[in-house]
This record gives structure tokens, sequence and C-alpha cells, in this order.
């Protein structure tokens, strides 16, 4: 049997990741600051100093992918990075005051783009959608760990 194109849920959230992407480097744009690194700043703002090894995990971004953000992010004044002092291999992530002065900002954006992209649902079609969008990212990563796949809980 053949699926219309728009049947395929993986179509939609590739869809909606690319359109994020570009609406969030086009808003942050004088800030020199793109896409890939807006979610290791909201990590950040909730966890500022976690180990760089920590960041990875938690926002299921390999190690080169983190390590290119982060460069990114010491670059602009956003972070800086100290060597752990409890395991000398390590390195602990902070953000800087230039990065704390735009944290509302930075939450302002992502709170009005999804007011955007979930406009047209009721408060309570809200609510099961981010619950329900969660719990097919959690059911994901816990059935992919073994690829290297790893999405913490807010709560973890």
């Amino acid at each position: 049997m053949k699926r219309c194109p728009d049947d395929y849920i993986g179509r939609w959230f590739s869809v909606l990741h690319r359109l994020s992407l570009s609406h969030i480097s086009t808003e942050l744009q004088d800030l020199n600051l793109g896409s890939g690194q807006i979610m290791f700043l909201l990590e950040l703002y909730h966890r500022d100093g976690v180990s760089q090894g920590e960041l990875s995990a938690c926002l299921s971004i390999d190690g080169a992918n983190t390590t290119r953000a982060l460069n990114k992010l010491e670059r602009e004044g956003y972070v800086t990075r100290e060597v752990d002092p409890q395991d000398k291999r390590a390195y602990r992530v902070y953000l800087t005051d230039k990065a704390w002065k735009i944290r509302a900002r930075i939450h302002q954006l992502m709170t009005d783009w999804e007011t955007a992209l979930l406009a047209n649902l009721s408060e309570e079609e809200r609510d099961t959608f981010t619950k329900l969008l969660k719990k097919v990212g959690h059911t994901v990563a816990d059935n992919y760990r073994c690829l290297g796949c790893h999405l913490a809980r807010c709560d973890d």
C-alpha cells in the first residue's frame, strides 16, 4: 500500500526542525549565534558548570559536535571551559556575563516560537502534544541507547 508523504511523521519532524533552525538563526544573527549553539545555552542556563561530557549526553549530541559548538560559544565570549578539579581529563562549562545578559532574549525567542508552532492547538491539545512528544523522545532514547543516544530528563 502506498502512503502519502504527508502520512509519515518523520517528514513533519524534519520540516519543523528545519523551520526552527532557520527561524532561530535569523533571530540571533546579530549575536553571532546560530541554531547549533542555542540548546547548549539553554541547558547551561539550567545547569551552569556541567561537564562537557554531561552536556553532550543530556543533549544527545556527539562529542565532536559538542566541541565545535562550545568552541564557537567560547570564541564569541558566551562560555568558558575550565579543567574539572575532580577529573583533570574533563572540562566544566560555565556561562559568562555576556551569556547571562541575553538569557531573557533567548527564553523569549524560544517561548514565542513555541507559541507560533502551537497556535492552532487548544490549551489541552498543547499539553497533550507536549506530553506525547516527550514520551516519544524518551522512548526512542531509551530504546537506542546502544547507538549512543541519551536523552536526560529535567528532573534527572
